[in-house]
């Protein structure tokens, strides 16, 4: 199908490129330039050395049998404020990687209701054979930088350091923010650490509000941590299996000094294997 049959969406298959990353490129860029909103990749492995940016109001979405394939130390994609990316899967193919497979920056200023900005139905997976690399990791570190209100539903990330990594870093002057973000129906497997949030309990780095709800997380020997959380009132549901995988007997969920107001409600991992060294204010419901 060409873009002069169906109008409304581009198809990266009618662009060309050097590479798999700037033939994906010139079809975000080309509906970015011209108000079409959707970009379909076609059924087959695009093979990535560079990065991707989905730009502001665009969505990029798989075919049933997509698969782009890192296979170099790069970034997978950045997604601007408004943008998409859903129906996908992504492979790391390169060993020791120390990058991130999607990548959201606050100077971007994700921070209404109302627009679309989320990730829908992807499957993550580092198969280079280290543990290594962040799967998905949002960063704010600027002043007025935000990411908030976006949707992540229906992702697995397997084989990472970092599964999922919210980062909010002190700026200059003024405010950055992780806040208000919704993580339903998200697989971990296999990660080292699997869902960390990083910041402070309130502003000027606040890491709060956020809520994880319907988790799995499958754990294994090279697993350390679940959750460590710094911020507040976020929200944590769901399962965690098998913990004797896990190769030592300290805390795998902890509540950082800069924490309070969170709830925790994953009753498969027992008291002794969660410390508080928060505030008062943090609850966790336990077998």
């Amino acid at each position: 199908m060409t873009i002069a049959e169906n109008p409304n969406i581009v198809y990266v298959e009618d662009f060309t490129g050097s590479t798999a990353q700037s033939k994906i490129q010139a079809a975000i860029n080309f509906a970015f330039q011209n108000n079409k909103k959707t970009v379909i990749a076609a059924n087959k492995d695009y093979y990535m050395t560079g990065n991707v940016i989905i730009k502001q109001g665009v969505k990029l979405q798989g075919s049933y049998g997509t698969r782009f394939v890192i296979g170099a130390n790069v970034r997978g994609f950045e997604l601007e404020r408004d943008a998409s990316l859903w129906n996908t899967r992504i492979m790391v193919d390169y060993k020791g990687y120390t990058k991130e497979a999607i990548y959201l920056d606050g100077k971007h200023k994700y921070y209404n209701t109302w627009h679309n900005a989320s990730l829908n139905n992807i499957v993550i997976v580092n198969w280079s054979g280290t543990v290594s690399g962040t799967g998905i990791h949002l960063y704010s570190g600027g002043s007025g930088h935000e990411i908030s209100f976006v949707n992540f539903k229906d992702i697995k990330i397997v084989g990472f350091a970092r599964g999922l990594y919210l980062k909010a870093v002190k700026p200059a002057s003024g405010f950055a923010y992780v806040n208000a973000n919704r993580f339903d129906k998200i697989s971990l497997d296999d990660c080292i650490d699997n869902i960390i949030l990083e910041g402070s309990e309130t502003i000027p780095n606040e890491c709060s509000g956020n809520s994880f709800t319907n988790l799995q997380i499958q754990p294994t020997p090279n697993t350390k941590r679940i959750m460590t959380i710094q911020g507040q009132i976020n929200k944590v549901d769901g399962i965690c299996w098998d913990l004797d995988q896990i190769q030592h007997s300290d805390p795998i969920f902890i509540f950082k000094a800069e924490s309070n107001y969170n709830y925790l409600d994953m009753r498969t991992i027992p008291a002794n294997r969660i410390l508080n060294s928060g505030k008062s204010g943090n609850r966790f419901e336990t077998l």
